[in-house]
């Protein structure tokens, strides 16, 4: 076992904090334990994204992670500190076939059964709209920890329904010390989903709820405070990652739990605050050890580590008779092939073939549902070119990995110019299809076209778009959010998720060229 400790003052008190990798199983317990104190464990997912098998990495290392072996990890360090908690961070069920094929509920059956203290919601799990959200809060028998939201102008703690067990914080007692879990969410939630989608959920400020929270958990005698908060390592804050601020605003966080962005953090400190955060996918579990002096309750130290879910621990076999089913179904259904890619699919760069038959597919779409558009406003997720094959639904995810929906604005040519000028200034390959556009140095359209025909100043044009896009694109694309909300744009949102309509293309197809 490697470990890398250094000592830090901190207002409150003396302690060391500790980081370290743990290598083996021999490193499961959180090692010799004075007699004259005491370790609280807290165990924590994030970023699952209903992924209950082993999975790759961004970078290709195979078969890493999946749910079921981070339960056999949990399952060894439980025996080895029975003074523990289980939490997740968020994102828990969108994601993969297995989980959409119920809406989420085999995840969080699976939170139930294996008694989880609490979980936090993230924005994903946000995605399949308010019926599947309030489906699965009402099935979690632990609360959802998320403090600064507003569901109908209420907060959580008021919230009634399937909205009853949000709460911003809870107190577990372990191993007769007191400890205060608090949630919170990343406040970029209306920058990605759409209002239809949020059904009246909002997010509020983060730093303000937190101080509210830990005020309340100090007056109910709290000997540690542990944000779990929807949010996480990034180099420099921005609006959807903000802990720098928000720890700063409130010193006496004892930890911080992150999610959101993706990263392996085992440990890292902000001030005087101790962060982790445990990748994605299950590809790590994550690991927080609080010793405390028995005589005069204070945290004297705070150890951080994650774990890669690598071939070490096995497939816990309650998770995989549970999940079983699906999987099966989920198996079959990701295998069937759709069509036969004849030629090579350019997939790469502003323009290409790819980001133009996703276009071409969400038109006839559209149509089909009685929304006949002009043109539509897309790109791709920088999946690459199609090979020559057949073509199956698993490819289809792997293009479309988010279930966003189709939606509509009409706007005007000038309008739809500042957009196209927006995106320009990003890395993106979105295409406006069926439209060619040249600009000159100085961003002036020197060839405007729609279907090959001179486009005249003032005419309107109704065009798809997909929901996040229209939201901003996580505020890579403000200007359009401003253009699309004006009253003249009829902004509308359908039921038409991307995905289906791309599969639907291609049946329809048969044959891609």
């Amino acid at each position: 076992m490697l470990r890398f400790m250094s000592g830090i003052t901190n207002t409150r008190r003396q302690f060391i904090v500790g980081s370290s990798a743990w290598l083996g199983a021999s490193a499961l317990g959180c090692g010799s334990q004075d007699s004259d104190t005491k370790t609280v464990s807290i165990f924590h997912t994030t970023d699952l994204h209903g992924h209950i098998l082993p999975t790759q990495t961004y970078t290709g290392t195979q078969d890493v992670g999946g749910f079921a072996r981070c339960v056999s990890c949990i399952r060894k360090w439980r025996l080895e500190s029975p003074n523990s908690l289980l939490v997740d961070i968020g994102d828990v069920y969108q994601g993969t076939a297995e989980s959409l094929l119920n809406g989420g509920k085999l995840m969080i059956n699976l939170f139930n059964r294996l008694g989880y203290d609490a979980w936090t919601l993230g924005n994903h799990d946000f995605d399949w709209g308010p019926e599947l959200l309030d489906a699965n809060l009402a099935l979690s028998k632990s609360p959802i920890l998320t403090g600064n939201i507003k569901r109908d102008g209420k907060s959580p703690g008021s919230l009634d329904g399937a909205w009853k067990s949000v709460l911003p914080w809870t107190m577990k007692e372990v191993g007769g010390f007191r400890i205060a879990l608090i949630g919170l969410i990343t406040p970029g939630l209306p920058f990605w989903l759409s209002p239809e989608t949020l059904a009246g959920s909002e997010p509020t400020n983060p730093s303000e709820s937190l101080k509210r929270s830990i005020a309340e958990a100090r007056s109910e005698k709290a000997d540690a405070i542990v944000v779990m908060g929807h949010m996480g390592f990034r180099k420099e804050d921005d609006f959807a990652n903000p802990l720098r601020e928000i720890i700063q605003n409130n010193p006496l966080v004892d930890v911080f739990l992150a999610g959101h962005t993706h990263q392996d953090q085992p440990s890292w400190l902000i001030g005087g605050t101790l962060c982790s955060q445990a990748s994605y996918y299950g590809i790590h579990c994550g690991r927080i050890d609080l010793t405390f002096d028995l005589a005069s309750r204070k945290l004297v130290r705070r150890d951080a580590s994650t774990m890669l879910m690598d071939k070490r621990f096995d497939l816990d076999p309650v998770v995989i008779e549970t999940a079983q089913p699906d999987l099966k179904t989920a198996e079959a259904q990701m295998a069937r092939t759709l069509g036969t890619v004849k030629e090579v699919i350019d997939g790469k760069g502003r323009g290409n073939r790819l980001s133009q038959l996703f276009c071409e597919f969400f038109s006839d779409a559209l149509a089909r549902n009685g929304t006949a558009v002009d043109g539509v406003f897309h790109g791709t997720f920088d999946t690459g070119d199609l090979s020559i094959g057949p073509i199956t639904v698993a490819d289809c995810w792997k293009m479309l990995p988010y279930e966003n929906l189709l939606s509509t604005a009409e706007l005007t040519a000038e309008e739809l110019i500042e957009i196209v000028l927006e995106d320009r200034k990003e890395r993106s390959d979105r295409l406006l299809w069926p439209f060619e556009i040249e600009f000159d140095s100085q961003g002036l359209a020197t060839r405007y076209l729609y279907r090959g025909e001179t486009v005249i100043s003032g005419r309107r044009f109704k065009i798809g778009f997909n929901s996040y896009d229209l939201q901003s694109g996580g505020q890579k694309l403000m200007r359009l959010r401003e253009i699309v909300y004006q009253a003249s744009a009829k902004r509308q949102t359908t039921v038409i998720d991307t995905r289906s309509a791309l599969i639907d293309g291609i049946l329809n197809r048969k044959e891609i060229s």
